[in-house]
């Protein structure tokens, strides 16, 4: 493809992102926002639990993404999850909780055993935490129906996370699923994953 074509898509993307990024850090700053005035939420009440930092929050979700997603230390969820935690993927259904979200990712790494994620980018605010990643790994085994490939694949996405009381109480999902289905010869339609 001609060089202009790239740049043109790189810009796109980059719109998509930002305007991704702004309205759901809309979205959570104004749900954490009215939940704060409900005096019967963790969030209102500062005997439940002590405030945590930006930057506290950012090392939460590092090592989120290195312990959990890396190096599947799986007993790192209890450290960095909430017990009810929701996860909206972003595809497929949300899962709540650290067992539903580990048998998510368990079919996650049986096809992709080699899976890692690179965050590039981190924004802070607050208890919000947005990832900017790009993943790599190799197709080893069934992903939505398509059987292994062997195909090297990598993609863009980009996390939201909302912590309280020193945990990732929820997080919000997106990712190139379509370029990572095309990549392991699945063709253009996602199937959603289960639970």
């Amino acid at each position: 493809m001609p060089s202009d074509f790239h740049l043109s898509r790189r810009s796109l993307s980059k719109a998509a992102i930002g305007t991704f990024i702004g309205a759901a850090t809309f979205r959570v700053g104004r749900a954490s926002s009215v939940m704060a005035h409900d005096e019967g939420t963790p969030e209102a009440s500062s005997d439940m639990c002590s405030e945590t930092t930006a930057e506290e929050n950012e090392a939460i979700v590092a090592k989120y993404w290195d312990e959990v997603w890396n190096n599947h230390n799986d007993a790192a969820l209890a450290e960095v999850f909430a017990e009810d935690e929701t996860h909206h993927w972003g595809l497929g259904d949300d899962t709540v909780g650290p067992d539903q979200f580990l048998g998510r990712v368990a079919a996650f790494r049986s096809a992709f055993p080699d899976f890692q994620i690179h965050v590039e980018k981190t924004v802070r605010e607050g208890d919000t935490i947005v990832s900017y990643y790009r993943a790599t790994g190799t197709h080893q085994g069934d992903w939505l129906g398509v059987p292994s490939s062997g195909n090297q694949i990598e993609y863009n996405g980009v996390n939201i996370f909302r912590i309280a009381c020193g945990k990732i109480a929820e997080s919000w999902g997106v990712a190139n699923h379509l370029g990572l289905l095309q990549q392991i010869g699945g063709g253009t339609s996602v199937a959603t994953p289960t639970n």
